[in-house]
């Protein structure tokens, strides 16, 4: 058995984050952007937490997209602070005709049957471009990074993180769909 040595910190040593690296390019492997869960635990929400409950905790931990589950804690869909905004709890509150604090996570979610994936196996032969331009041609701000031969969910990758990592913005054009066209014109 090896003997470590210990020793004080130094005034001078910080706490370092991701995205004072620029360790990350466009050729990087896609491992390097994954949030793997099978070594990081997911950030999780209660489907029934009030939506802006949730948007206050989500700030206040510096989370910008977390994973929904049910009273079983089983997946249901994913949140970010950007489905939170006061913009599409309006048209949230609009649409249901509810008060803002009767608004619950799962109001404003992408449910589970709404959320792309990719496949593990291939994911991990991927490099960061072959995420953002499948991400681009899908319109997905956000993919699930599945273990297809264990059924289980592995991770997630989001456009917002992958920006941060590259030091570059990362635009997905958001897909139109028949209820954001009617919502859109109902509000109007």
């Amino acid at each position: 058995m090896k003997n470590l040595n210990v020793f004080a910190l130094a005034a001078s040593d910080h706490l370092v984050q991701p995205e004072e690296f620029s360790d990350v390019q466009a050729n990087t492997s896609a491992l390097a952007i994954l949030t793997d869960f099978r070594s990081h635990k997911p950030h999780m929400v209660d489907s029934h937490l009030e939506a802006t409950e949730a948007l206050e905790m989500m700030l206040a931990q510096d989370v910008k997209i977390k994973v929904v589950v049910d009273d079983s804690r089983e997946f249901i869909g994913v949140i970010s602070v950007d489905d939170l905004s006061n913009h599409n709890m309006l048209l949230k509150q609009m649409a249901l005709h509810v008060n803002r604090d009767e608004l619950l996570v799962r109001d404003l979610m992408h449910a589970r049957a709404s959320i792309r994936a990719l496949e593990y196996d291939q994911f991990k032969l991927a490099t960061v471009a072959d995420v953002v331009s499948t991400m681009k041609k899908t319109h997905q701000e956000y993919l699930l990074v599945v273990d297809k031969d264990a059924h289980h969910i592995r991770g997630i990758v989001s456009a917002r993180d992958i920006a941060s990592r590259l030091h570059a913005p990362v635009e997905i054009e958001k897909e139109l769909t028949f209820v954001d066209i009617f919502t859109a014109v109902k509000v109007h």
